[in-house]
């Protein structure tokens, strides 16, 4: 099935229901007492809030179906930079690709922002899993996704997208498999960030070995690009 149009996506965008509701506000209000504690809260975790760009462990980022011409690190860029299409994430094989972004400490995630590339090489959907270091083009599609995003083509790179909080509140590594796109061979990312709240770890990370180890099943698994890749390390 094809995405949907822009049109049908405002709802899902702004975390409603797909048809309009916005998240059912319906225009009454619920003036039951005055939460200050949970908004006193609310506006801490505000202050916080912000782009995650300098806390993402770029050394062991990897994007499995990544074209090695056109890696990942092409895509994450500063916000100042988010409209910046002089280079790209892009696949290599065919339109899938499998992003795991670890973190320098824990993440609680709010948002993220997405430039699609041109035409046709537009992501469409898109599916999200935290805390997993072993997701490839073998196991991806028996496992069920967090959340999952249908995005317009042309996405702008300053749209954001919300994550569902509360299941993204501990994140140290996020995964993020581009299912499908608007029906080009590959699919392209000029700009990819996100945005939450970062929380230092108390004790020295433990980070993941993500050393390209033998697969042998999707041959998709192979086409790895990694910052290490890339360094010659």
């Amino acid at each position: 099935a094809s995405c949907p149009t822009t049109s049908t996506l405002s709802g899902i965008m702004d975390g409603g229901d797909g048809h309009g509701h916005g998240g059912h506000g319906h225009g009454h209000s619920h003036a039951h007492g005055h939460d200050c504690v949970a908004e006193h809260k609310e506006m801490a975790e505000s202050y916080d809030e912000r782009w995650l760009f300098d806390t993402i462990d770029t050394v062991n980022i990897r994007a499995l179906n990544a074209d090695p011409e056109h890696p990942v690190l092409h895509a994450l860029k500063p916000f100042d930079e988010r409209f910046d299409t002089t280079r790209w994430l892009e696949s290599d094989a065919d339109e899938q690709l499998i992003i795991t972004i670890p973190f320098t400490g824990s993440v609680k995630l709010k948002a993220f922002s997405l430039g699609s590339g041109p035409g046709d090489h537009a992501p469409c959907k898109i599916k999200a899993f935290i805390n997993r270091d072993d997701i490839d083009f073998d196991n991806v599609n028996d496992m069920t996704p967090l959340q999952e995003w249908e995005l317009p083509r042309g996405n702008p790179p300053d749209a954001e997208h919300l994550f569902k909080v509360a299941k993204f509140s501990r994140v140290r590594l996020l995964t993020l498999f581009v299912d499908t796109n608007y029906g080009e061979d590959t699919t392209q990312l000029s700009y990819l960030a996100f945005k939450g709240i970062f929380t230092p770890l108390n004790t020295d990370p433990v980070i993941a070995n993500y050393e390209l180890r033998p697969v042998a099943g999707d041959i998709r698994n192979k086409l790895e690009q990694s910052a290490m890749n890339n360094l010659g390390m």
